[in-house]
């Protein structure tokens, strides 16, 4: 892609591009949340091994309610699906929004923040309106205070997590509403994310640019082998020789 052309509006994706809230494997991930659970009920006075806090509670996200979202693109009930898990468990009062918190607290206790994002998010505020969209299970209000705490939200004129939308990329609508919040056209708006299905072909869709981070240089995914990102970069400071 050439110098900045024609371009209103960068949108950003979260995770894996800004920063990453997963560098703690998924399996051992999962055992820490059940251990913060275990104790949680513990301290409430009910006594429940983590076996029986994975099968009912854990098992049905990650199994059933992740993986159908990922397939229908409608995204999950956090609230629901716990409070669907503590009446498995026998567990009289409700404390959904104890454990989406510690759910959170799991992911920003590891949270690695990559070192050009401050910059590059800076710099390209200047000179452009900046949105967010992260695909998130958990509220968007636990990840936009992060944002805030690191002096990140400032630059961004709108943050979209899809907790709070129901619907999760690559779902057009998802994009469709940041245009709208932002009011630009999406032939002169540039989306930048590390997934290739939700970050470069479901923005693609609707005639956004695109920005592939792609640290590794690995291939495109054959299944989307017609579309093509309008800039690779290996980090978010790759575009401020293109855009700013």
């Amino acid at each position: 892609m050439k110098k900045k052309k024609n371009i209103d509006a960068v949108i950003f994706d979260m995770g894996g591009t800004l920063m990453d809230y997963d560098p703690v494997p998924a399996d051992r991930m999962r055992k820490i949340r059940l251990e913060l659970i275990g104790d949680f009920m513990n301290k409430k006075g009910y006594k429940i091994d983590a076996k029986r806090i994975d099968e009912c509670l854990m098992a049905p996200y990650y199994e059933v309610d992740c993986v159908r979202a990922d397939r229908t693109l409608k995204e999950v009930n956090l609230g629901k699906s716990v409070k669907r898990g503590l009446k498995k468990l026998g567990v009289i009062e409700d404390y959904s929004l104890w454990i989406i918190r510690m759910l959170h607290l799991s992911l920003k206790k590891n949270l690695i923040v990559y070192e050009d994002t401050a910059e590059t998010l800076s710099k390209l505020s200047e000179k452009y309106a900046l949105g967010l969209i992260s695909n998130t299970t958990i509220p968007g209000v636990f990840f936009a205070e992060d944002l805030d705490e690191l002096g990140f939200s400032k630059h961004f004129k709108h943050m979209l997590f899809t907790a709070d939308l129901g619907l999760r990329k690559p779902h057009r609508s998802v994009f469709d509403r940041m245009l709208s919040l932002l009011g630009v056209r999406a032939e002169r708006s540039i989306y930048v994310g590390d997934s290739f299905r939700n970050d470069i072909f479901g923005p693609s869709q609707i005639g956004m640019k695109t920005a592939w981070i792609n640290p590794c240089d690995l291939p495109a995914p054959d299944k989307y082998d017609e579309v093509e990102p309008d800039l690779v970069v290996k980090s978010v400071g790759g575009l401020l020789e293109y855009l700013y």
